[in-house]
């Protein structure tokens, strides 16, 4: 299973603009064909039903709720709001409401911090408060808690969840709003509102922003009577409003109005926002261009059923601009006033008209024309383990240890710049960028999730080993079949009986490496002196470059393609990584996606930029087994994460599991050789160093020259990648390693999830 979270930067506002609710002149020939057919059908009060949402009591008896499906059945109201129970009790209900119904019933929940905070054996996550004391790094965590809670909904038949909160809290006296809201501060609560309300509508759900036109600043609670909002109209254009225009521009579908007295938005004396014109359809609509649903706040609240009888508010509501009236405190007198208004008044007529379309529309558009009643399911193991991962992203993102330690990075002068990624179960709980591509430099490039590295040795497995894996699952090539099978100038050397299986593990006798490129004219050069090169006197293991230059020519050999465009054609592109290649450069990427690297004197005498650091992999011609990829960590992630999960990524089988499950085995522990085929692997006895000690035994990884980490732990299916530009402006000293950077910003992931506990010494 993967529940990976792709990059959203391209993705999230074409859901966006899918989703969001279109005007009259912008419906599809479908959709308008469905809204006409229905209207057609109508009755001025069925119509009227239409605009109503009514509540669903709670632990009602067997004849009371036989008598409500009657009175849904007979009203033909347009949707129901439920608020406590279970979610079998409410998926029961759902099912006979809907069967009760000449039109599906718009389903609402009011479920801010998810399904949990109204039914009783659901998950509730954190208030919305606490996602805005995160760094704001950690957004994407609003935006997978609105995806998780829209699918659960979905899952259970709910088409409106009326969240979230983007009142600015900003009156600590404030005694309905609180913790509901993300912060006081409006630049925060308007990210953070737009990335929850993206995340519920990928889903299928329409987000509701509530409560316009803000109920941050006040005293008292509209439950209970009408609050007061005081300020000036400059005041609210810029702290009250300004988070429901940034999400009318994100393309909310829906937005629920307060009960508030605004003086400076409506010149009548104590009028309810909810009822008045100005507000309602001269501010959200005329000037924010709101073509969404507009809700009312409950009409059985105080602030509004204190003041006003029941059919009374219910044509001003309408009047004024709202589409939905919500929890009318009496259902029937509310119905006759509105019928008794449209006939003798052609204006509400046309406006009855105008917001039975949009409920139509909004219903079509959230797939009600054509449910499944049967396919509906309470929130399953996986659902529990996707709100799990959001829950471990904020004990994460909460631990101020490991941004102190990739701090401390940079002012140790370690790395100028570095991302970090965290992965569970496939889905990206932490994600990190510092820095820049150099040091003490204000103009240059700032390290976005998007800027490319040179992954150094990383390359042997994000690129080669993965090569090779795919020719042993194609039964192309043997792990036991030598190179020399495959690589004429291998004969005749004392290289002729080195295996693939031995030069993957590093038990092939090879060198570690060698200047080759010092004398080297041509790549042939270097293979001709790597044919010539001496073995070592015993079987013993020694990390080496030379091993996996012979492997990407044996890819090359069997495959007919170059080791760049083998892995690009199996592995990149049926996973959409666009940022993945060898020489960047070539690839349409200027120098401002790639960060530096050394500021080399002795074979280049420049900076290295754009172009790989290893001298051997320059001389090879910028592809090589040995070290040549550039990356970013989500894409690296995406790659391990492949690995994780038996060899499937976004549904597309790459791999057998079982090849994975073989190069992942230990071949040589006779020689104490910890490695297995490509990966690294922790120690076989005692504490790792170059690894987290709480890693378990079945994890898997590498690291590169240049500053990079990258490893996989099937036993806790977490992915955790870190790279850097260390080597910039100079190889040496090697501070990263020096200050054990990586493997205790490793440890600390293991802490902060519980992981790994019974490794700890």
């Amino acid at each position: 299973m993967s529940l990976k979270s792709t990059p959203k930067s391209i993705v999230i506002l074409f859901l966006a603009l899918a989703l969001a609710l279109p005007s009259v002149a912008q419906q599809t020939r479908g959709e308008k064909e469905w809204v006409d057919s229905v209207m057609a059908t109508l009755t001025l009060e069925q119509k009227i039903a239409q605009l109503i949402v009514v509540r669903v009591p709670s632990n009602m008896k067997p004849a009371a709720e036989k008598e409500f499906y009657n009175k849904i059945q007979r009203t033909r109201v347009g949707g129901v709001c439920f608020f406590a129970g279970t979610t079998q009790q409410q998926l029961r209900q759902t099912r006979e409401l809907q069967r009760h119904t000449f039109i599906p019933l718009m389903v609402c929940i009011d479920a801010e911090w998810g399904l949990g905070m109204r039914l009783k054996d659901a998950f509730s996550f954190p208030r919305q408060n606490i996602f805005g004391t995160l760094p704001v790094q950690a957004d994407t965590l609003a935006y997978d808690m609105g995806r998780t809670i829209g699918q659960q909904c979905r899952k259970m038949g709910i088409h409106v969840n009326f969240a979230p909160v983007v009142d600015v809290n900003s009156n600590p006296r404030n005694p309905v709003i609180g913790t509901r809201a993300f912060s006081s501060d409006v630049e925060r609560t308007t990210r953070l509102g737009i990335q929850y309300m993206l995340g519920l509508q990928s889903a299928g759900v329409m987000a509701v922003a509530k409560h316009f036109p803000g109920h941050g600043d006040t005293e008292t609670d509209s439950h209970k009577t009408l609050p007061l909002v005081a300020h000036s109209r400059e005041h609210l254009d810029s702290v009250e409003l300004r988070p429901f225009k940034g999400l009318v521009d994100a393309g909310v579908m829906g937005v629920m109005v307060a009960h508030l007295n605004v003086p400076a938005l409506e010149q009548q004396e104590h009028l309810p926002s909810t009822l008045s014109e100005s507000i309602v359809s001269g501010i959200l609509r005329d000037e924010m261009g709101f073509e969404g649903l507009t809700f009312t706040d409950g009409m059985e609240m105080k602030g509004l059923s204190g003041h006003f009888n029941p059919g009374e508010a219910a044509v001003k509501a309408v009047r004024a601009g709202n589409d939905v009236l919500l929890l009318p405190a009496n259902l029937e007198e509310t119905m006759l006033a509105l019928r008794e208004a449209a006939l003798y008044d052609p204006a509400m007529l046309q406006r009855i008209e105008q917001s039975c379309r949009r409920v139509l529309l909004a219903k079509y558009r959230l797939g009600l024309s054509n449910m499944n009643l049967d396919m509906l399911t309470a929130p399953n193991a996986d659902d529990s383990l996707c709100c799990q991962m959001i829950l471990e992203g904020i004990k994460l993102n909460q631990d101020p240890r490991i941004d102190s330690v990739l701090l401390s990075g940079i002012s140790h002068h370690a790395y100028p710049g570095c991302q970090m990624v965290v992965m569970r179960h496939g889905q990206v709980i932490y994600r990190r960028c510092y820095g820049s591509y150099v040091y003490d430099d204000p103009l240059a490039c700032r390290v976005s999730p998007s800027t490319m590295y040179d992954l150094a040795s990383v390359t042997k497995v994000t690129a080669t080993t993965l090569a090779v894996m795919k020719l042993v699952d194609n039964g192309v090539v043997s792990l036991d079949d030598k190179l020399a099978d495959y690589l004429p100038y291998l004969k005749g050397s004392n290289k002729e009986q080195i295996t693939l299986r031995q030069a993957l593990s590093h038990i092939a006798r090879l060198k570690a490496f060698d200047n080759y490129w010092a004398t080297a004219r041509t790549p042939d050069d270097i293979r001709r002196m790597i044919a010539e090169s001496p073995l070592q006197k015993k079987e013993k293991y020694l990390y080496s470059d030379l091993g996996f230059i012979m492997l990407a020519d044996v890819v090359e050999q069997v495959s007919g393609l170059p080791l760049d465009k083998f892995v690009e054609r199996h592995f990149y592109k049926p996973m959409r990584l666009t940022h993945t290649c060898f020489q960047p450069l070539s690839h349409g990427f200027d120098l401002d996606n790639v960060a530096p690297t050394e500021d080399e004197m002795t074979y280049r005498n420049r900076l290295i930029h754009g172009v790989v650091h290893d001298p051997n992999a320059y001389a090879l011609g910028g592809v090589a087994g040995h070290a040549g990829l550039f990356s970013n960590a989500d894409e690296v992630g995406a790659l391990m994460q492949l690995l994780l999960n038996g060899g499937v990524y976004n549904g597309h089988r790459l791999l057998s599991s079982d090849v994975i499950d073989t190069f992942n085995t230990r071949y040589y522990t006779r020689l104490e050789n910890r490695r297995v085929l490509g990966f690294d692997k922790p120690l076989i006895h005692g504490e790792s160093q170059h690894v987290a000690p709480e890693a378990s035994q079945s994890s898997f990884g590498h690291t590169g020259f240049t500053g990079t980490m990258i490893w996989a732990d099937p036993q806790y299916d977490l992915v955790y990648v870190f790279l850097s530009n260390r080597v910039h402006p100079s190889a040496t000293p090697n501070r990263l390693a020096l200050l054990n950077i990586r493997t205790n910003i490793q440890s600390l992931i293991y802490q902060d999830l519980g992981l790994g506990k019974s490794c700890k010494k």
